[in-house]
Parts: C-alpha cells; structure tokens; sequence
C-alpha cells in the first residue's frame, strides 16, 4: 500500500512542478511577464498533497489519528512556509520507503516554488520596475516628465523611454506598471534622479498636455545641468512660445544650460515632413519654367487652405518661405520674385487674424515704408476670408483657381478625417477634367480610419501617431542634416567622429540662424525638384544617381571658375543666378516673419579694425533684409563706411580685396549652392533624374 501511494504522489509531484513551469512559459510567451498571479492556484494544491504525505507518514508511525492530532498535523504542513521539514517524524517511512524521499523532496519544491512565485506575483512588476528604470538609466534613454495623453502614446511607442512623475496615484501607477512602462516616482531636480543622470545622456522631453509649469522645468533643469546632469531638454511649444522661450526665457540661462535645451511643435513637425516630400516644384509641370528654372510670366502658382486651425498654421509659414519662385523682367535681362498666390478659407474668422497675416498685410508695409535700401518684395499674394466652403461662390473660385496655366495645391484640413477626405472629392468632383492640380487631405488617423489611397491627384498626410518617436522628436532627419551642414560650412568633414562637436557648434548659433539652417536644409527638395532632380537616401534609391558632371549640365555657373572674380557675374540670369536669387527670397521671408526688420544705414559703422557690421540680432535687424539686387547698394555703402572717400562709382572689383571681403553676400549663396552636390552625397543620398525622357 505504502509503494502505491508512494507512486501516487510521486505522479502528483511531478504533475504540480509541471504546472507551475507549464503557467511561467505560458504567461512570459503571452505578457513578457515570467511571474504570475496565476501560480497562486497552487498553494493549495501543493499544500494538501504535502498534508496527505505527512498524515500517511503519521500512520506508518502508528500515531492514533484524533481530530486534534489531524489539526496539529496541518500546522506541521503549515511549517513548510517557514521553509522548516520535520525530520525526525518523516525519517522512518523514509528509510523504509526510499521512493518517498522523493515524494517530500518534489512536493517541498512544489510548495516552496508555489509560496516563492505567489508572494513575489504581488510585487513583481515594482521589482520589473525597478530593474528596469536602472538598465535603461545606464544607457542614454528618453524621460517624459508628467503623464499626459500625448506622454502616454510616445511612452508605448518607443521602448527606450521611462515616464518621470512627482506625484502618481496608486491606481495610475498600477495601471502603467501593468502596460509595461517604466515609471519613476521623483522630483526633476532631486539627487536621487540627478545621480542617475550623471553618466549618459539622456533626452527629457515635456509635452504641452501634460500640464508642466515651463520656466519652473527649465528652472529646475538648469539646476540639473549645472550640478552635472548630462541631458537635453525638448519642450512642446508652439511657434508664438517658442520664440519667447528662446529668445527670452532661455537667453537668461547661462549659455550651456540654454544651449541643452530645445522645442518642438507636433505641427511643425508634420509641417517639415509635408514641405519636404511635397515641394511643388516636384508637381508643376515642366512647360511652367524657362530654361533657366524661372517660371514664365503667363504661369501662376495657388496654394488654398481649406480650414486654417492648429496645423495649417505653421504649414502656410512653411509653404510661404520654402515656395519661393523667380521669373525674368519684362527685358528678359534681370530677375524679379513671382509671388505663390495663397488663398485661405476658414468659418471661423478668429482662425483668420493670426500674426503671420498681420505681418504680411499690416506690419510689413510699416516695417519698410522707409527703408534707406531697396524695400524687400512681398512674401506672398495673400487673400484670406470667412467663407462657407460650400457656398456657389467658393466652389466657382476653387474651378477657376485650375486651368492650363496655373498649377495649384488644396490643402484640406478641418475637424473630421472622413469630413475632409470627402471634401477632397468633392474638390477633385469641380475640377475633374483638369490636370494642372494635387489635393492634400490632412489625416489624423486617431479613430483608426484607413484612409491610406492615393491616386494622382489626391494625398493623404500628416498621421500624428507617426511623430511620436525618438526619431522624429529628438532626432528628426532635418535636424540632423542642417547640424550637419553647419559643420560642413566650417570645412569639418568627418560628421560621425565629430557627433558632440556638431551638436555643441549648433547649440551656439543664435534662435534665427538656427532657424536660417534648418529651413536652408528643408529647401534643399524644391531648388532640386525645381532643377528636375530629385533627393533620395542611398539604401532607397532604385535607379541610377546623376553624377555631378550630369547635374553641372543644368546648373549652369560661369562664376565659379575665376573665383567670382567678376562682379557682373551676380546680376547674370543663368540657372545658379536663378538659384540664388530664389535663396535670397527664401531667407528675405524667414527673417520678416521673424519679426526682423532693416537696418538703417546710419547704423551700419565700420569699428577700429575696420569691420562693419549689418545686423543686431538682439534688436532684430538686418541691413541684408532687401531684394537681391539692392544688396549690391549695402556693398557699396559698407565700402563707403570703412573709406568715405571712395567714389562707389568707380570700384575695381577684381583687384580691391576690400570690394571683394565684402561682396561675399552675394558670394556666399553661390559657393553654398557650388557645394550642393557634395553636400548631399555626402550625407548618404544620391540625386536622382525626375524629368520623364
């Protein structure tokens, strides 16, 4: 009887150990997490079978089976939590019956292994937690402060992420430990995070929902950064706040501590993305452009804003500086701006008194009305007003907006992704039999519609959830490539071995030139597009690059050659003087809507090494800040400042080494665009042929 049930409990034993391994496989396969609350089921069942064993163990020992012996027994059984085997009472049947060694040895493991898993199933996740926090803190990771929504979806969607929050209530904590995310309950500016903080970098990003008091973040993170904290802060702002965040929040902190910290917008970001894979120049047709890229006077470009809310605001700011186009004067032998027609439509009339339109219709016409250089052209043709967007007299308007000579972009975005995808048809309805057109529906996507069909006359974009990653917060691409860039212009080549050096150059050029770069980067797809070439990175390209000799057959540079040597060379109306001069508009439009304007001439004195300075950052001028060509008269009038006897009329460019230091202006631009090619090769992309043979 005794081998019988020696047997059984053997079988037994091993069945329970086989569960418990069978539920941790099971459950770290389903949930990641080896410790479950499910091994609690087998407390008692382990429990009992080692009481069963210990009362078998009684009757071979011939001990009288009472009520109160059977009770004592099960606070004997009861001393396996306390890890403790009564020897002496199991020896006998042991020695008689060596099978049930291992019968106790198996169910003890059982038991224990159960009571183990069972106490460490309630503090598991804290103990996940911990560890952790402590992994991802030894390495360069990302911190969100405070919980928010937005916090929330940038938490699950990037691994290498931990949540830091003052104060979280018991029930949120739970619930974020149970969603796998890293949580760490302390200050921003306590030691305890400070010492965590010290080795690696790490990038602490602060989202506008989540209801952070920002000069009291920057405030403690200055205190981080000065006692050795080796982070970066990024601040969601929009583009109002976030000039006043730089410009005068952060300009009060010490420079390192200003230069760590950076903002973003999620708007702008979509902004980026949609002027960078959409320039128009990629769409308008090839018979729009002269030789030379300048568009024909009879062609127009019109760009329509269908709904003018949180997104379309900064998307006109980076449309109206990176669309910038060049026609030929009505001699064919100089260049004028050819302004993009912007056309706003919006129900709500506050969406339509913003300070960019401000600037455009009101400010600019104040700011220059007495410049002592030539008054900078428009930005843009603006006509913006409270219509009902299905009205006859919208519907007629947006009909005529398209024909044969004219191209144009309707950008859709008002509250609902189906409301907007169905006004794009209703669009693309109007206006069906032509071609000369691209309609962009702004998609959300945050209820999970798939609106991802795209025909050739309709685009989807601007997806949220996609910029909720380190990738396009912390290191989008365009930041990259404008740091990058920065380091090229000081003949640093090595970008990979010169990472902090790239960074900490960057850090240190003021708000505006920051600005300036990045912008200067982002336009690098229309002046390419605009030539019939395209930017793709090396692992994506599928067809052949152009070689520079190729892509020197359409940038045409007689200048280069002989150094610029020739100062009527600036005034030419070739493909790079038609670059140049597009740049010049381009940058003209970020500094007005900057807030900048002229300098006066009387400002502009020569010091006692005889240089002469044409901008105040501080003050926010700018001598530079007029049409191309009325850069030639601040030149001259610079030339004037060091030597006022000199008669302006009578300057030998090619031999005065002071004509030629201060015609950089103008050269700067054209040596900028001669290194194009290797610039962006460079960087791992190829150009690539767009123009259909």
């Amino acid at each position: 009887m005794y081998l019988a049930l020696s047997i059984v409990f053997l079988i037994l034993s091993i069945g329970l150990i086989s569960a418990i391994i069978f539920i941790m496989v099971r459950s770290n396969k389903n949930s990641g997490e080896l410790i479950s609350k499910k091994n609690l089921f087998f407390l008692a069942p382990s429990v009992i079978l080692l009481y069963f064993m210990y009362m078998t163990a009684a009757v071979f020992n011939g001990e009288e089976l009472t009520f109160l012996y059977c009770f004592s027994l099960g606070n004997t059984v009861l001393d396996t939590f306390k890890f403790k085997i009564s020897v002496s009472f199991l020896s006998p049947i042991c020695k008689a019956m060596p099978l049930f060694y291992a019968d106790i040895i198996l169910a003890y493991i059982a038991t224990a292994t159960a009571t183990v898993l069972s106490v460490a199933s309630f503090f598991s996740q804290r103990i996940r937690n911990y560890f952790k926090v402590n992994r991802l803190l030894r390495k360069s990771c990302d911190i969100v402060l405070g919980y928010s929504d937005d916090s929330l979806k940038y938490l699950k969607n990037n691994s290498n992420c931990i949540l830091l929050e003052e104060k979280t209530s018991r029930d949120r904590y739970a619930d974020l430990l149970k969603n796998n995310i890293p949580v760490i309950n302390a200050k921003l500016n306590s030691k305890i995070f400070l010492y965590k903080l010290a080795k690696k970098e790490h990038h602490i990003i602060v989202f506008k929902d989540s209801g952070s008091v920002y000069t009291k973040v920057i405030d403690n993170f200055a205190q981080l950064t000065k006692q050795g904290a080796n982070a970066i802060l990024h601040i969601e702002a929009e583009h109002n706040v976030m000039k006043f965040i730089k410009e005068t929040f952060i300009s009060q902190e010490e420079v390192k501590v200003g230069a760590r910290i950076s903002c973003f917008s999620k708007y702008e970001l979509i902004a980026r993305n949609f002027v960078y894979e959409h320039p128009i120049t990629k769409y308008v047709p090839r018979g729009f452009y002269n030789g030379n890229f300048t568009l024909k006077r009879d062609k127009q470009i019109n760009i329509v804003f269908v709904g003018f809310g949180k997104f379309n605001y900064p998307l006109f700011r980076m449309c109206s500086t990176q669309f910038q186009f060049a026609q030929m004067d009505d001699t064919n032998k100089k260049l004028e701006v050819k302004p993009v027609n912007y056309y706003v439509f919006d129900n709500d009339e506050k969406s339509l008194n913003n300070e960019y339109f401000s600037r455009i219709d009101y400010e600019f016409d104040k700011d220059f009305e007495n410049c002592d250089f030539e008054k900078p052209p428009k930005i843009c043709n603006l006509s913006h007003q409270n219509l009902d967007i299905n009205s006859t007299e919208a519907k007629r308007l947006f009909k005529s907006l398209v024909s044969a000579d004219s191209y144009t972009y309707f950008i859709v975005s008002l509250s609902d992704d189906l409301e907007d995808a169905a006004y794009a048809q209703t669009i693309k309805r109007l206006i069906d039999n032509e071609t000369n057109y691209k309609i962009f529906v702004r998609t959300r996507n945050n209820s999970g519609e798939k609106l991802k069909l795209y025909d050739d006359n309709v685009c989807y974009f601007g997806n949220e959830k996609q910029i909720f990653d380190h990738q396009s917060i912390v290191n989008d691409d365009l930041t990259v490539l404008a740091q990058t860039i920065n380091l090229l212009y000081h003949n640093i080549t090595n970008q990979q071995d010169n990472r902090e050096l790239m960074r900490e150059m960057w850090f240190d050029l003021p708000v505006i030139q920051q600005s300036s770069n990045l912008y200067h980067a982002l336009n690098y797809q229309f002046k390419l597009h605009l030539m019939g070439y395209g930017m793709v990175k090396h692992s994506d390209n599928k067809g052949a690059a152009v070689t520079e000799k190729q892509f020197n057959e359409r940038y045409i540079n007689s200048g280069r050659d002989n150094g610029y040597s020739d100062y009527s060379f600036f005034f030419n109306t070739e493909s790079s003087n038609v670059l140049a001069f597009i740049e010049h508009s381009r940058w003209n439009a970020l500094y007005i809507l900057n807030d900048y304007k002229q300098m006066r001439a009387k400002d502009i004195k020569a010091d006692d090494q005889g240089n002469v300075a044409h901008k105040d950052t501080a003050k926010k001028l700018h001598a530079c800040i007029t049409t191309y060509y009325g850069l030639d008269k601040l030149i001259k009038h610079k030339y004037r400042a060091v030597n006022d006897k000199a008669d302006i009329n009578k300057l030998d460019y090619k031999h005065d080494e002071l004509l030629k230091k201060l015609a950089q202006i103008y050269a700067y631009d054209y040596m900028d665009l001669d290194k194009l090619y290797q610039e962006i090769t460079s960087l791992g992309y190829d150009i690539v042929d767009c123009i259909k043979q």
